[in-house]
């Protein structure tokens, strides 16, 4: 335990409304490696990796390459069963596609290019459009779709956004020695600098839902695109509207938070009272905003190292968080 959360690793940085950074850093990368956590650590992102995702293509629908509102099957083939023509950008980014979870044929060792092909035509479990399922399928088909509509690798896109914002060590493909440990697990051991997440890490490149790692000040600097209304350091990296996207719901998740384009809205759950944007990974990272008054935190975890039982760290999450209320 770690500043009473589980795992070996506490990076955090909070800035209430109008105040500096607080960054705060606790334990070690593994239990057993005993070496102080510092701010160049890199922390498996897992679903942060979204976030970064949506911001990719909604750079490309301002840049006119693609429309988040044009079925992506003139593009690319997604989804299995009625409706599945009708699949757009937006209900990949808001997990309203209709998609499936997630991909399980890696369980029976399917692997690379061929879990790849099965997973994007998974069957539907709702029509587009009507109903919010959670989907790491529906950003595996968004990361698949810019990049064939873009004809640039994801890690491309990921890396130009880094750049804008001034997420300096944002990485796929991290040093071990640099990494934060995640968890022991049974077909693969000891999981540090290679992604946790397991269908990520079967698909053998880059995916749209889990693969990202980043200090907590990369996260820092995406937290404050969104404080800045879509602005970076050297200047405009989303349009007001592609902002409006991820900071406006367009559905009711029925655990009763707001689906915005990349970002969930007052996620009681995790945020506790705040009014904010933000979004949770399932390592244990997170990080949240309150676009009213300009108060952001971020909070990196390793909960699930060495394993991922009686790791909940929810009302961790709500505590971290409480300071930025107004």
């Amino acid at each position: 335990m770690v500043n009473g959360a589980p795992g070996s690793a506490w990076a955090s940085v909070r800035a209430v409304a109008g105040g500096a950074e607080e960054l705060q850093l606790l334990g070690s990368p593994a239990h057993d490696d005993p070496a102080p956590l510092t701010a160049a650590h890199l922390f498996d992102l897992a679903s942060l990796t979204k976030v970064f995702t949506a911001v990719s293509a909604l750079r490309l629908v301002d840049a006119g390459a693609v429309d988040l509102d044009e079925p992506v099957g003139g593009v690319l083939a997604v989804g299995g069963g009625d409706g599945a023509e009708r699949i757009t950008l937006r209900h990949l980014l808001t997990h309203t596609s209709g998609l499936p979870a997630e991909g399980r044929e890696w369980r029976a060792g399917v692997r690379g290019d061929e879990l790849r092909a099965r997973v994007l035509v998974r069957p539907l479990g709702a029509e587009p459009g009507t109903r919010h399922l959670y989907s790491d399928v529906g950003y595996i088909a968004a990361g698949e779709y810019v990049e064939r509509a873009s004809g640039r690798p994801l890690a491309e896109l990921w890396a130009e956004v880094a750049a804008e914002i001034g997420a300096e060590s944002l990485t796929a493909a991290p040093e071990r020695s640099r990494s934060v440990a995640t968890e022991t697990q049974p077909h693969r051991g000891d999981v540090r600098g290679e992604v946790h997440d397991e269908l990520a890490h079967a698909l053998g490149r880059p995916a749209g839902h889990a693969g990202l790692f980043g200090t907590v000040g990369d996260v820092a600097a995406l937290a404050r695109l969104l404080r800045d209304e879509g602005e970076g350091p050297q200047g405009r990296v989303l349009s007001r509207e592609s902002f409006r996207g991820m900071t406006t719901p367009s559905i009711r998740a029925d655990a009763g938070y707001g689906q915005a384009i990349g970002l969930r809205v007052r996620d009681a759950a995790w945020m506790g009272d705040l009014d904010a944007v933000g979004h949770t990974g399932f390592t244990g990272t997170c990080f949240a905003v309150v676009p009213g008054t300009g108060a952001y935190g971020v909070l990196l975890l390793n909960r699930v190292h060495p394993t991922r039982e009686d790791t909940d760290v929810a009302a961790v999450r709500r505590a971290f968080f409480a300071p930025l209320a107004p």
